[in-house]
């Protein structure tokens, strides 16, 4: 669809809410326009992050837009050993979950952070509440989460490992270096690490919300 001078939008952020504006003026560079009412208010998100591993290119993109509609502040993508992708496009990631907070009417869009190896994640996990979901590993159900994590000020990331699941020297290393730690199941089945990732995701939102 073509803007034109004239042509209504709506222009939005997570701390003013969504505005409905009118384009003024075009250029190369940007836009001007001249906001005329408010239509709907910004709200607190829930301050619930994602740490994955990248898998097979379509799989990665629904993980990306996916996590985006159900909320997540921060995106971090990580290689584990059993990690299979070497490399990502982050800009395609990006534009993944611009498109996906568009579509979902979301006021903000999630960090997205550089590919980086597990054991550079150790200062993010000091500083964070960790919810492991690793199916090798007897689970808590999430009502036994330690509701001390729940007071929106201290990050809480959802950690999903690659396909094939974590090794042991991973496990330790998220359990020994995170601020708080937790195991959480999933229930019986064995799921698909895309398919993991949002029922973790689900089920950490709907108890935080």
């Amino acid at each position: 669809m073509r803007l034109n001078i004239g042509s209504e939008i709506a222009l939005f952020n997570p701390n003013s809410g969504e505005w409905k504006a009118v384009i003024k003026k075009i250029n190369k560079q940007n836009i001007i326009a001249e906001v005329s009412e408010k239509i709907s208010s910004s709200f607190v998100e829930p301050n619930i992050s994602l740490l994955f591993s990248p898998i097979k290119n379509l799989n990665s993109e629904a993980i990306i837009r996916q996590s985006t509609e159900l909320g997540v502040k921060n995106i971090y993508p990580t290689f584990f050993q059993r990690t299979v992708i070497k490399k990502i496009n982050l800009s395609k990631f990006s534009s993944y979950s611009i498109g996906a907070a568009q579509q979902c009417g979301r006021m903000s869009i999630p960090t997205l952070d550089n590919y980086q190896k597990l054991d550079q994640r150790i200062d993010l996990l000091s500083k964070c509440h960790v919810l492991m979901f690793d199916e090798n590993l007897q689970g808590d159900p999430i009502q036994k989460i330690n509701s001390s994590i729940s007071d929106n000020k201290t990050e809480i990331i959802v950690i999903i490992g690659p396909e094939g699941g974590f090794e042991e020297k991973e496990r330790q290393m998220i359990s020994k270096n995170s601020k708080t730690y937790q195991n959480i199941s999933l229930g019986p089945r064995i799921l698909k690490a895309d398919t993991a990732v949002i029922a973790a995701l689900s089920l950490t939102f709907h108890y935080f919300s």
